[in-house]
Parts: structure tokens; sequence; C-alpha cells
């Protein structure tokens, strides 16, 4: 079964206002195998699975990603924008299965820090 996004914009890009703007990206949002967010777990992607990351780029975005160039800020900014376009995911509870494209998803888990608090 599947499910629309219906989530805050922190779920999104980490932040309440849903900017993911500054200088680097990668120092923004860390590399970790349980992302708090779909920015960070696209981030991730990209570095734990280069090849699926630039196949997913290339099917939900249309353009190809030259080989070990990591990807800049507009490049997540439209990855974010096919997953609210796509609007789909697999389950309401962490770790949630967020699709940018048909065969494309990355994971999304629940923050740590608010388990414990």
């Amino acid at each position: 079964m599947s499910y629309s996004l219906s989530f805050s914009e922190d779920f999104f890009s980490g932040t309440p206002d849903g900017e993911i703007g500054g200088d680097d990206i990668h120092k923004l949002y860390p590399v970790t195998p349980r992302p708090q967010n779909v920015v960070q777990a696209l981030v991730s992607m990209e570095a734990r699975q280069p090849k699926e990351f630039r196949a997913m780029v290339k099917k939900a975005l249309g353009y190809s990603l030259l080989k070990g160039q990591p990807a800049d800020e507009t490049v997540f900014w439209e990855l974010l924008e096919a997953v609210r376009e796509f609007d789909t995911c697999d389950t309401l509870t962490p770790p949630i299965s967020v699709y940018v494209c048909e065969g494309y998803s990355v994971e999304v888990y629940e923050d740590i820090e608010e388990e414990v608090a």
C-alpha cells in the first residue's frame, strides 16, 4: 500500500522553512546510514550508492551527472521537487521509503534524539 506525503517541511529538508541552501550541501547534510530527512537521504545515497544515484537522477530529472563529480545544491533541490510531485511513500511510520520516481526511493528514519527525550 502507498501513501501520500503528508509530513512537515522538516521531514523533507530538515529545516522548518524548507531551505536547503548553503555553501556546501554535503557539509550541511552529513552522510549517514540512518538519514533523518529526505535531503540527507539523497546526499547519503549519492555517497553510498553513486551508480544508483546517477541512474535515479537520469530517470527523475532527465539528465546525466558526470561520474565522480558530486551533485550540487540544484540537483538536490530538483530531486526534492520530484519527491513532492511523485508524492508517494510506503508507510507512515519510520523507516519510511520515500519515492523519488518510479523504481527509486530513499529511506528516512526517526530522529533518535526525539525518541530518547
